[in-house]
């Protein structure tokens, strides 16, 4: 009986550890991987599984702080119905979702996690997150083109900073990119989109250039003009 209440609460109770299939995750890509439960001292129904891709950022953009102060699901997927599972019993649960293009890539602090959540009984019981590496092959190459051309990222430069919900991006999260040169001459754009609009500041004047994700890199970069 004691067994029991102290299951309900989370002491001796199921754990999970979650593992992704790949290293580093691509945006856009699908992602795989597995939830093993672990069984408590006695039988268990869980009766939700979640999982959270977890990004954090200032709420304002002209604080300077070590620490973020807010961290915001990027993605929640729940990945199965009630389970039932025995005392010292390991279940096996296989799961695959699309890591949308809003997600940050993980570059300097900015960093991503993923957290499994159970819901017991009705009482949550977060599990303790770990970082994985975002990767976006499109953004890395706008990245090398610029700083094999002189270009140096500013000091909040691939940083997370807060923004309303739009259509295109339901998050908090703003992934600004911020480059400049010896001449004066600064790029910027927003990192976590699908397409990139590409800003140049020079002398007063800004110049803007649409990079779309799906035509030929070479061939659109190709037209960019930096003094």
């Amino acid at each position: 009986m004691f067994e029991r209440i102290f299951s309900s609460i989370g002491i001796g109770s199921a754990k999970v550890n979650t593992v992704l299939y790949q290293g580093k995750i691509e945006r856009g890509k699908e992602v795989h991987g597995e939830v093993h439960v672990f069984g408590g001292k006695v039988e268990q129904t869980i009766s939700e599984i979640y999982i959270h891709v977890d990004t954090e950022f200032h709420r304002f953009d002209d604080e300077m702080t070590e620490f973020r102060d807010v961290t915001e699901p990027v993605l929640e997927i729940k990945i199965t119905e009630p389970v039932v599972v025995k005392p010292y019993e390991e279940q096996i649960i296989p799961f695959s979702f699309t890591l949308p293009f809003y997600t940050p890539i993980t570059f300097r602090d900015q960093k991503i996690h993923i957290q499994t959540e159970l819901n017991i009984n009705y009482f949550n019981h977060p599990i303790e997150a770990y970082a994985f590496d975002v990767v976006d092959p499109f953004v890395e190459n706008i990245l090398s083109y610029l700083t094999k051309r002189g270009f140096s990222h500013s000091i909040k430069s691939g940083l997370c900073r807060h923004k309303l919900p739009s259509d295109t991006n339901p998050t908090h999260c703003l992934q600004t990119f911020r480059l400049y040169n010896k001449q004066g001459i600064q790029i910027e754009f927003v990192g976590n989109e699908s397409d990139i609009d590409l800003y140049i500041h020079e002398k007063n004047q800004v110049r803007h250039y649409p990079l779309k994700r799906d035509t030929n890199f070479e061939d659109q970069i190709s037209v960019l003009t930096v003094a």
